[in-house]
């Protein structure tokens, strides 16, 4: 059917231009004016959240930053020279005698009451 067209226009080859997909007048300029609409709307979804992520990474920057900086504070205010150490507390000066208040009676057991 093709060749016979081709005939009928003088081309007994069949060598005939092929339609431009790009031209305006084939079906695909509107197809194409769809598509591209359609990516430019996609283009400005990704854009807009993209920023929506960065402003979520930047306050979340900004808050681990402030508990660092607190933190860093409270570490330094903590041992200013208040006598705050990780050692343990000295031992007396003669073993088995204690400092500050002395046991009182011990109370009553099971035992005494036979």
């Amino acid at each position: 059917m093709v060749g016979l067209a081709a005939a009928r226009r003088g081309d007994p080859a069949g060598n005939w231009p092929k339609p431009d997909p790009f031209s305006p007048h084939s079906d695909s300029g509107p197809a194409y004016d769809n598509f591209a609409a359609a990516w430019q709307s996609e283009a400005k979804t990704l854009e807009a959240a993209l920023h929506e992520f960065a402003d979520k990474v930047g306050i979340s920057q900004r808050k681990y930053e402030s508990a660092d900086h607190e933190t860093i504070l409270a570490l330094h205010s903590a041992g200013a020279g208040v006598g705050l150490t990780t050692m343990p507390a000295p031992a007396a000066a003669h073993p088995g005698t204690t400092t500050g208040l002395t046991p009182g009676t011990p109370p009553p057991s099971l035992a005494d009451f036979d």
